[in-house]
C-alpha cells in the first residue's frame, strides 16, 4: 500500500514543488521591489517634515514664512540644478520610461539611483509636482531588473516539472536560465496561463502590501468624502460638461507648457532649475498650499475650505501653471497628482459659484479631466482617484475623465496643435 502510494504522489511532487518555488521568487521579488520603493516614500516624508516642519520650529520661524520659503526654495533649485548637472537630468519623461519597459530594456541600477536622488532633492524642496513619477521610475526601473529572471525562472519551473524533475530553490534563482539549456527544447508544452498569472498576482498583491507598509506615514489611501446627494442622471450630465470644460483647460495646459518651453535661450540647466525655484518661491509665499502634489488639499476641499468661489479659481488655476512651470524649468516629478489638485479646486470653485453643480460632483469631475492632458487613460484615472480618496467617486470620475480624454484626442487632431514633451 505505501509503494502504492509513493508511485502515485510521484508525478504530483514535481509540480507542487516547482511551483511552490516559483511562486516564493515571485513574491520575494516583488515585495523586495515594494520594499524599496516605500523607503523613498518613508524618506521623503521624513526630509519634508525636517525641511519644512522641524527646522522652522528649531529657528523660531512661522511654518510657512515668505522668507523662509523662498531661500528653501530658491536653495532647492541650486541644489537640483547642480544634480542634473553632474549626476544627469534624470528622471527621464513617463512616456519614455514606459517605452523602456515595455521593449524589454533592462534599466541600470545606477540610472536608478540617480533619478531617485533629483526626485528625492525636487520634491523635498517643495516642487508644485508629486511623487507618481519617481514611483514608476524605482518600481519600473527594479522591475526590469528582475523581470529577465523571473521569466526565466517560470519556464524552467515549468519545463523541469514536464520533465518530471524538482527543480532546487538555488537552481530557480541563479541557474534558471542553465536549466533551461540542460533540458533544451525537448518535447515540452508551453507555460500555461495559471503557471504565469498565479504568481504575477500574488506578487502584486505582496508587493503593494510591502510597499504600504515600507512607506508608513509616506503614502496615504483613502479620505473621507461626503456621499453625492443629487440623482445619477442629473450627476452625469454635469460631469459630462465639467470633464468637457475640464478638457479644454487641458488643451490650453498643454500649449502653455509649449509656449513655456521655448522662452528663453539658455540651455543652462543650473540657471533654469534656480530660476524654477525662485518662482516657486514667490508663489508659495503668497500661497503656501501651491506647494507640493496637493493631494492633502484635496482632502480639505472635500471637507469643505471657507473660500469664495473666484479665490478658489484663482488658486486652481496657479496649480496648473505652477505645474507647467516647475516641469519646464527642469523640476522633477509627476503632474497627475498636481493636475487632480488644481482641478478640484477649480471644481470646487465653481460648485461654490453655482451650487445646483454639487461640491463632490464638480471636485471629482474636475480633478478627473484635468490630468487627460497628460494620460489620456481614463479609467487608469479614476483608478486612481478611487484608490487615494474614495472608491464611491469612480463612476464620476471615470465619465469626466472620459469627457476629458475626448477633448484632448481631438485637440491633437488640429492643426494648431503642439503637445509638449518633458524637457
Amino acid at each position: 500500500m505505501a509503494k502504492k502510494r509513493s508511485q502515485y504522489l510521484r508525478p504530483i511532487s514535481p509540480l507542487v514543488g516547482n511551483f511552490s518555488r516559483v511562486l516564493f521568487v515571485a513574491i520575494g521579488l516583488a515585495v523586495l521591489i515594494g520594499c524599496l520603493t516605500g523607503v523613498f516614500l518613508r524618506v521623503l516624508y521624513w526630509s519634508t517634515t525636517l525641511l519644512w516642519r522641524i527646522i522652522p520650529e528649531a529657528i523660531a520661524v512661522l511654518p510657512g514664512h515668505p522668507g523662509y520659503t523662498l531661500v528653501v526654495c530658491t536653495a532647492g533649485g541650486v541644489v537640483l540644478g547642480l544634480g542634473r548637472e553632474y549626476l544627469g537630468d534624470y528622471p527621464r519623461g513617463a512616456d519614455e520610461l514606459i517605452a523602456e519597459i515595455r521593449e524589454g530594456r533592462r534599466i541600470h541600477h545606477g540610472v536608478i539611483s540617480k533619478e531617485a536622488v533629483n526626485s528625492l532633492v525636487s520634491l523635498t524642496f517643495g516642487a508644485s509636482l508629486g511623487p507618481e513619477l519617481a514611483l514608476a521610475t524605482i518600481g519600473g526601473g527594479l522591475s526590469s531588473q528582475v523581470k529577465e529572471r523571473l521569466t526565466a525562472a517560470v519556464s524552467a519551473t515549468w519545463t523541469a516539472t514536464a520533465m518530471g524533475t524538482s527543480l532546487s530553490l538555488r537552481s530557480v534563482i541563479f541557474r534558471s536560465e542553465q536549466t533551461l539549456r540542460r533540458f533544451g527544447d525537448g518535447d515540452v508544452p508551453p507555460v500555461p496561463r495559471w503557471w504565469k498569472g498565479i504568481p504575477t498576482v500574488a506578487a502584486l498583491a505582496c508587493g503593494l502590501l510591502m510597499l504600504k507598509l515600507a512607506a508608513g506615514a509616506g503614502l496615504h489611501f483613502g479620505r473621507s468624502v461626503p456621499r453625492i446627494q443629487s440623482p445619477l442622471g442629473w450627476q452625469l450630465v454635469i460631469t459630462v460638461l465639467l470633464g468637457v470644460a475640464g478638457g479644454c483647460i487641458s488643451v490650453c495646459y498643454l500649449q502653455f507648457r509649449y509656449r513655456l518651453r521655448n522662452v528663453g535661450t539658455t540651455g543652462n540647466v543650473l540657471v533654469r532649475s534656480t530660476l524654477g525655484g525662485v518662482l516657486l518661491g514667490l508663489a508659495g509665499a503668497v500661497a503656501p498650499r501651491i506647494l507640493f502634489s496637493g493631494q492633502d488639499v484635496v482632502g480639505e476641499l472635500f471637507t469643505g475650505l471657507p473660500l469664495a468661489a473666484w479665490a478658489l479659481v484663482t488658486a486652481g488655476f496657479a496649480k496648473i501653471v505652477m505645474v507647467s512651470v516647475m516641469l519646464e524649468t527642469g523640476w522633477k516629478g509627476g503632474p497627475i497628482l498636481p493636475l487632480m489638485a488644481g482641478g478640484a479646486t477649480l471644481g470646487a470653485g465653481l460648485a461654490e459659484a453655482v451650487p445646483a453643480v454639487g461640491s463632490v460632483v464638480g471636485l471629482t469631475a474636475m480633478m478627473a479631466s484635468l490630468p487627460t492632458a497628460e494620460l489620456t487613460r481614463p479609467l487608469v484615472i479614476a483608478g486612481s482617484v478611487a484608490l487615494f480618496f474614495s472608491p464611491s467617486l469612480f463612476l464620476v470620475a471615470t465619465v469626466g475623465a472620459v469627457a476629458g480624454a475626448v477633448v484632448v484626442r481631438f485637440a491633437e487632431t488640429l492643426p494648431f496643435a503642439d503637445r509638449a514633451e518633458p524637457r
